[in-house]
């Protein structure tokens, strides 16, 4: 490679940013270094472009974010190559990478990695408080990395990510073939479970939502309550003759969301929980304890990354149908304000940082 310099979106602070020419960064001996074809913003994006996690997500400023990517190998570290991996190579990526050291990490459990925000200690989180792919170019551990197939788009290799997340999500519910599923919230991370748990074998599957949104998760086949106009909990025990569903995935991120979670699960169900509050929920307590309930928490995507392109590709689950807007990097501003404020019908926008 002969440049030495990018195009860039740089976070300067709580929603400063700017389009710019930052230095190509250089893959370290684990790492390599991949062209970003395609980009996508995530939901956790806004939260982090507002500054709402100080000092966390990012530790400091200026930060590129952006971590749901796929692109092509330019360049290989050392070890790297000698683990096989190669320039010319289509991979997609996630954000996080455990030191490999510590015991969360030796459990594979390696999005509760105890060395979390040690970049010293081997650390990273792209996007987040690790330099990440809102950019021309990504240098990314091989550990946060996989193979995508030849016929897989980079536009649908980059939701790999959340697909990603959703899987840990979906699996932690202990779901069974021909379980009863309420989908709570249907957004990008509540539709892509309702296309998981289908392929999955559930059973009755509704979803929880309004508007634009809704209609798709109906199209995914999902019995659609409009949260809005319906008793969500109410509608749940009518279609499941008053004993609730068996897997509740909690999407919505919303107080009343949990609640409805909690009344929504029958007994001896499992809450599995990817939504991410602005502050602690009280939840039904005796409720929980008295009908043996689960209620798991879920963080990112710990060892799904592959199994999800595998899922995807070989149930042809159409991720492609999920992408609304496409722009070049250049367009950033326009793309998170339709991100963003849902215009348009928005659901998955991405950015092209090479176009």
């Amino acid at each position: 490679m002969s440049e030495k310099t990018m195009k860039a979106i740089r976070l300067n602070a709580p929603n400063d940013f700017e389009y710019c020419d930052i230095p190509i960064p250089q893959p370290g001996s684990h790492d390599i270094l991949a062209r970003v074809e395609t980009v996508a913003i995530c939901g956790t994006d806004p939260h982090i472009f507002a500054g709402e996690y100080p000092g966390f997500w990012p530790k400091s400023f200026p930060l590129i974010p952006g971590h749901e990517w796929a692109g092509t190998i330019v360049k290989v570290g050392e070890v790297a190559k000698n683990l096989g991996w190669k320039e010319g190579e289509r991979v997609c990526g996630i954000s996080h990478v455990g030191c490999g050291y510590c015991s969360m990490c030796m459990q594979g459990r390696y999005t509760l990695c105890l060395n979390y925000g040690h970049e010293e200690k081997g650390h990273r989180q792209y996007g987040h408080y690790s330099q990440g792919a809102y950019a021309q170019y990504i240098a990314a551990s091989v550990k946060s990395i996989a193979r995508i197939p030849d016929t897989m788009s980079f536009d649908v290799a980059a939701c790999m990510d959340p697909f990603s997340i959703a899987l840990h999500a979906v699996m932690r519910s202990d779901i069974e073939a021909g379980d009863s599923v309420l989908v709570n919230g249907s957004g990008a991370q509540g539709l892509m479970s309702i296309m998981i748990v289908r392929a999955m074998g559930a059973g009755k599957v509704l979803a929880s939502g309004s508007g634009f949104r809704l209609q798709v998760a109906e199209r995914l086949g999902a019995i659609p309550i409009d949260y809005k106009r319906e008793d969500v909990v109410a509608h749940v025990k009518e279609l499941t003759e008053g004993l609730g569903v068996r897997r509740v995935i909690e999407c919505s991120g919303t107080p009343e969301g949990v609640r409805q979670a909690c009344e929504a699960v029958a007994k001896g169900g499992t809450i599995s929980m990817v939504s991410l509050p602005s502050k602690d929920v009280e939840i039904p307590i005796r409720r929980i304890v008295l009908d043996e309930i689960d209620l798991k928490g879920n963080r990112a995507n710990p060892n799904t990354l592959e199994p999800a392109i595998t899922m995807a590709q070989e149930n042809n689950i159409d991720l492609s149908s999920l992408i609304t807007h496409s722009f070049p990097l250049s367009k950033f501003a326009e793309a998170f304000d339709i991100f963003v404020h849902r215009k348009d019908n928005s659901l998955k926008v991405v950015l092209k940082p090479n176009d």
